[in-house]
């Protein structure tokens, strides 16, 4: 079967950010751990990271006078240099503050850390990402319709939010989104072209969404 991921829209994007913020712990031993974790999330959405490459970054792979993320030692061995989107960039620095007070200053610690200077683990993204899908109700089963799979929302699932949702964009402004994909494929770190021009085949993500979401209603009320 084909497999077609499941595509948040830029409002459910949106929900699932204001959730995860909402869910980070007050408790001291809690709370920076879930603010990085929260941080990799948002880093995910506006950048269309891997869920790799926040947790890889140390302090010296962010700029804040430059704006820009400097990730390196990607799926592909490809490094790549991108500027943050403003609210990003915002985030970013008010999280710098706080890792002031409490983690070391070094430059070789990692960006996103727990409070023992400790890198991030998958399982602290995957459980505030659940978390978080599960109070704004988009979490789904993976499901066949035809020939084709559609997918349950997982944290990659950003990734492939951010480029269709850019690629929407552009061409809701009247642009051409292939022709944004050459930019699109450095921005993401894609080894070959051919990767990103994938996504052209989803930028009716919304539609397809509703289909999924009226089969798995059908099959419920059966």
């Amino acid at each position: 079967n084909a497999f077609a991921p499941m595509i948040f829209s830029p409002t459910q994007t949106e929900e699932l950010l204001r959730s995860v913020q909402k869910a980070i712990r007050k408790e001291e031993k809690y709370f920076f751990r879930d603010l990085s974790a929260c941080t990799a999330i948002l880093l995910m959405a506006g950048c269309g990271l891997r869920i790799s490459e926040p947790l890889r970054l140390t302090r010296k792979n962010f700029d804040p006078d430059e704006g820009s993320l400097y990730i390196e030692k990607t799926k592909f061995h490809k490094d790549r240099l991108i500027p943050l989107p403003r609210t990003c960039l915002a985030h970013m620095k008010n999280y710098l503050n706080v890792r002031r007070r409490i983690v070391e200053k070094s430059k070789h610690l990692p960006l996103l850390a727990r409070q023992s200077g400790s890198y991030l683990s998958f399982e602290d993204i995957y459980r505030r990402f659940n978390e978080a899908a599960k109070a704004t109700g988009v979490r789904r089963p993976k499901h066949t319709i035809a020939n084709t799979t559609f997918g349950a929302p997982t944290p990659h699932s950003l990734r492939h939010s951010f480029a269709i949702n850019t690629l929407k964009s552009i061409r809701d402004r009247g642009g051409s989104a292939r022709e944004m994909l050459p930019v699109l494929s450095v921005y993401m770190g894609h080894r070959k072209y051919r990767y990103t021009a994938v996504y052209l085949k989803f930028l009716d993500a919304e539609q397809r969404n509703n289909l999924v979401d009226f089969s798995i209603k059908r099959q419920d009320e059966v």
